[in-house]
């Protein structure tokens, strides 16, 4: 019962990180697309939002991957 809880587990962390990427770069795309139409800048508010919508994707799966670990580590420890 618990390791298929944890393979579904994993799927559900698998699907989530997906959907946090999608999610920053579709909004990134869109947020400089706007901007660029309202200020007149295409294509670099774009490039800039799309470059700022990565970063902060990146960053979003490099915390939901240090929480998994840690906690992966202090189950191995109860185990």
């Amino acid at each position: 019962m618990n390791d298929s809880r944890s393979t579904f587990r994993a799927l559900g962390l698998t699907g989530g990180i997906g959907a946090v990427m999608a999610a920053c770069i579709l909004a990134g795309y869109f947020i400089g697309r706007y901007l660029d139409a309202k200020f007149g800048t295409a294509p670099w508010l774009l490039i800039a939002s799309l470059l700022m919508a990565m970063t902060a994707g990146f960053l979003e799966v490099y915390k939901i991957v240090k929480k998994v670990m840690r906690e992966t580590t202090n189950n191995d420890k109860k185990n």
